[in-house]
């Protein structure tokens, strides 16, 4: 007969749930199940796989985050899971993670964008909640527009953004983001999604696209012509695909 081993992440929940104090009957009651019998599984020795199911964590992250004497916290609960919990999960969670996000208008996923054309539609909100990772109000969506990303965001898609500097977050080569550049002295801003990579002090920025229209990546660095000015400004989380 084949043996199994407890999990890692099995085991971090047996040692976040003693460290909170309550008992597991305590913590489905609170997750709304019945019966303790509904989560025994996931502090089981026999459980084996490497993550715990996003929904479950999505119900487990207000009942077990500041509890105890040494609090329980977000991003110890949210490392159990297999991802970024988004969406439905994380509406799942609490009433406050479904507060609505702004719709800050569009980026352009092939050419730059003017900030005249992007933010026209800045009070559009969207009722669905944000990377439970992250406060909400760091995050916001964008519409894209173009083609040059249709790899993993398809013209129409939103993306889900992370406020670069408010989140207080490193940005890391071979993420997804929205760069902003500034020229004429200021008076023009534009912004465009793009993948970043770091080389040698300069910043690439590539698409991610089968259009023939957009394969070469864009390069800015301390000698560019024009005195162009590139920042990142929100990491790319994640995409979100209307259904028609």
């Amino acid at each position: 007969m084949e043996e199994t081993t407890q999990s890692a992440v099995s085991r971090q929940l047996a040692d976040l749930k003693n460290r909170s104090g309550l008992s597991i009957r305590a913590i489905a009651r609170a997750m709304g199940y019945q019966n303790a019998s509904s989560i025994q599984r996931y502090f089981s020795q026999d459980y084996s796989k490497p993550a715990l199911p996003a929904d479950f964590v999505a119900k487990l992250l207000p009942v077990l985050t500041g509890k105890g004497e040494q609090p329980v916290t977000r991003e110890e609960v949210l490392a159990l899971a297999p991802d970024s919990i988004t969406d439905l999960e994380a509406a799942l969670a609490s009433p406050q993670a479904a507060r609505p996000l702004e719709i800050k208008g569009q980026v352009a996923a092939g050419l730059w964008m003017e900030a005249g054309l992007f933010e026209t539609d800045a009070t559009r909100k969207a009722t669905m909640a944000g990377d439970l990772r992250y406060p909400n109000e760091y995050q916001y969506l964008l519409q894209i527009n173009g083609e040059s990303l249709n790899r993993i965001a398809r013209d129409g898609d939103f993306v889900l953004c992370l406020d670069y500097l408010e989140a207080g977050i490193d940005i890391r080569s071979g993420d997804l983001a929205v760069v902003e550049r500034s020229r004429d002295g200021g008076h023009t801003i534009e912004r465009t999604a793009k993948r970043i990579i770091r080389r040698d002090g300069g910043i690439e920025l590539r698409p991610e696209s089968d259009d023939p229209r957009f394969q070469d990546p864009i390069i800015f660095n301390e000698l560019d012509e024009e005195a162009t000015e590139v920042r990142i400004i929100a990491k790319i989380l994640t995409v979100i695909r209307q259904i028609v």
